[in-house]
C-alpha cells in the first residue's frame, strides 16, 4: 500500500495524456496504491497559469524559429544554473505553495513528474523525504529534464540515455519509452474501426492531425490529400476550434472529408487509417508506434518536435513532407511501395514501447528497482 502523486503542466497536451495514462497503470499494476494526477499550473495564480500556457501557444504559432532557438540554446548544462532557470525555480516556488501544501497533505510516497515546470522546487522541498521522478515525454531529453535533484528519470530512446552520461547521470535513468494509455494493447482490426466511424471499409484512408494544440500546416495537406476522392480523410484539429471550424468551411462540399476537434479517445480513428500525416509530438508518436502506422511528418516545431522527427526518421518509422501540397502523392509513394510500406511498418515494430506505462509504474511502485 502506498501513494503516488503524478503531476503534469497544461501546455500542450501530451504531457496530461502521458501522466493520464501512467495513472491508469499503476491503478492497473498496484491497485492496492492511491494515485492523485493533478495539474501542477492549477495551483498557481491564473496569471502564472495563463502566462506560461499562452505564451508557449502564441510563440510556437507566431515565432516558431525564435521558440526553437531557446529550446536549443537553453539545453546546456550551464544554462540550469543560469538566470532564467533561476526565474522559473523562483516563479514556480512563489506560484506553487498551495500544490506543497496539497500533496503535504496527500503524504506521498512518490511523486512523479511529465513536465519539468515546479518539478525542481518540489524535488527541493521534498529531499530526503519523497522521492521525485521524472518522465520525458519526447525522444530526446532537455536538460532542464536532467535535473540531479531527481530521484531517477524514465526516458525514450538510446539517445536520451547518452544524453545523461554526458551530464554524468549515469544511474536510475530507464529507458521505458513514453507511458501510452492500456487501451493500445486492444487492437482494433481496420474494417472495424471504419464501420464504427461510418466510413468505406474499403477505401484508402488518411488520418492528419495537427497536435493537441491545433498548429501547423493542416489546410494544404488536406487539400491536396482530399483531391483523391477515393480516399477518406479525417483531420483533427486537437484543441483549437477556431481551426476546426475554419477546416469545415472549407471542405464543406468534400464528402470525403470528416473534421473533428479534440479528440479522446483517438484508437479508432488510428486503426481506420493506412497512414498518418503528423506533427511529430513525443506522445502521438508514441501512440502510432503502437499501432505500427506509416508517418508522414509535416512542419515540425523547432525545438522537441524538430528533435523527435529526427529521431522518427533516423530509424526509418516516419517520411518527412516538405512539400505540403503535394502531401497526397507522398503518401501514395508510400502505400503503392510494398516494400517501402513493409520497411516502415518493421520500424514502428521496433521501436514501440506499448508497455512503457507498466514498466515506469512497477519502477514507482518497487523502490526504483
Amino acid at each position: 500500500m502506498g501513494r503516488i502523486a503524478v503531476l503534469y503542466s497544461s501546455v500542450g497536451t501530451g504531457h496530461k495524456t502521458a501522466a493520464l495514462a501512467l495513472s491508469r497503470w499503476i491503478q492497473l499494476e498496484s491497485p492496492q496504491w492511491e494515485v492523485q494526477c493533478l495539474d501542477v499550473l492549477s495551483f498557481g495564480s491564473p496569471f502564472v497559469k495563463a502566462f506560461i500556457a499562452n505564451s508557449y501557444l502564441e510563440m510556437v504559432k507566431r515565432a516558431p524559429r525564435l521558440w526553437g532557438y531557446f529550446y536549443n540554446a537553453m539545453d546546456d548544462p550551464k544554462a540550469r544554473d543560469g538566470v532564467l532557470n533561476s526565474i522559473n525555480e523562483l516563479t514556480a516556488r512563489i506560484n506553487l505553495r498551495r500544490l506543497i501544501k496539497r500533496l503535504r497533505s496527500f503524504g506521498p510516497d512518490v511523486i512523479v513528474f511529465t513536465h519539468f515546470f515546479g518539478a525542481g522546487a518540489v524535488a527541493e522541498e521534498f529531499l530526503g523525504s519523497v522521492p521525485v521522478y521524472y518522465v520525458n515525454t519526447d525522444f530526446l531529453s532537455h536538460v532542464f529534464h536532467r535535473n540531479p535533484l531527481f530521484r531517477g528519470w524514465f526516458v525514450a530512446s538510446h539517445e536520451a540515455v547518452l544524453q545523461y552520461r554526458e551530464d554524468g547521470l549515469t544511474q536510475r535513468v530507464y529507458l521505458t519509452g513514453i507511458p501510452v494509455s492500456p487501451s493500445f494493447l486492444q487492437r482494433i482490426p481496420a474494417d472495424q474501426a471504419r464501420r464504427s466511424l461510418g466510413l468505406q471499409e474499403d477505401r484508402t484512408t488518411v488520418l492528419v492531425m495537427s497536435g493537441g494544440i491545433g498548429v501547423g500546416p493542416l489546410d494544404d495537406a488536406v487539400s491536396a490529400l482530399a483531391r483523391r476522392d477515393r480516399w477518406q480523410v479525417l483531420v483533427v484539429c486537437g484543441n483549437n476550434r477556431k481551426r476546426q471550424l475554419e477546416i469545415q468551411r472549407r471542405f464543406a462540399d468534400k464528402s470525403n472529408v470528416r473534421v473533428f476537434g479534440y479528440v479522446d479517445p483517438i484508437n479508432s480513428l488510428y486503426e481506420a487509417c493506412d497512414a498518418v500525416v503528423m506533427k511529430p509530438g513525443g506522445l502521438s508518436s508514441s501512440e502510432v508506434l503502437c499501432l505500427e502506422k506509416p508517418m508522414l511528418i509535416i512542419d515540425p516545431i523547432p525545438g522537441q518536435e524538430q528533435r523527435n522527427s529526427d529521431y522518427l526518421l533516423e530509424n526509418g518509422a516516419a517520411k518527412a513532407v516538405f512539400h505540403v501540397k503535394a502531401t497526397d502523392h507522398k503518401v501514395e509513394e508510400i502505400l503503392e511501395d510494398p516494400s517501402k510500406l513493409r520497411s516502415m511498418v518493421e520500424a514502428c515494430r521496433r521501436l514501440k514501447r506499448p508497455y512503457a506505462g507498466r514498466d515506469v509504474a512497477r519502477i514507482l511502485t518497487r523502490g526504483g528497482n
